[in-house]
């Protein structure tokens, strides 16, 4: 899990914090290219594993797969997603939802599809099994 500082920030300060990462994934005028290589400046490897699962978790879970079935193979606890489960019944991620069905409409639908396909047994690389 990343290390989070004890020091408390000011509201404000994350308020903008939070306009400024959200403005800089969705800003049209930074291109995808770009927005990749900043992130992978700065996400840790463990950051982007994090929010990688998070996201395949809420799509898996909001298309009706069960929770033993996604924790088992996103390698979550089954507590957590327990918790993802009960965020979705109360609506707590109808936002996650819904972007995770636009996303299923492009780049995720290719991955997703592939996650639960069990891997062969030679010859052929994963990675070949997530390429478009």
């Amino acid at each position: 899990m990343p290390h989070i500082s004890s020091r408390k920030v000011n509201k404000q300060v994350l308020e903008k914090i939070d306009k400024l990462l959200f403005s800089a994934v969705s800003d049209r005028n930074v291109s995808q290219k770009q927005q990749r290589l900043a992130f992978s400046e700065l996400l840790t490897p463990t950051e982007k594993i994090m929010l990688g699962k998070r996201l395949a978790a809420v799509s898996l879970l909001s298309q009706g797969e069960s929770p033993y079935k996604v924790g088992k193979t996103l390698q979550l606890s089954e507590t957590t997603t327990a918790k993802f489960q009960i965020k979705l019944e109360n609506g707590k991620f109808s936002n996650a939802s819904k972007l995770c069905s636009i996303l299923r409409k492009g780049p995720l639908q290719h991955y997703i599809e592939n996650l639960f396909k069990p891997l062969p047994r030679y010859g052929t690389s994963p990675a070949k099994l997530f390429k478009e």
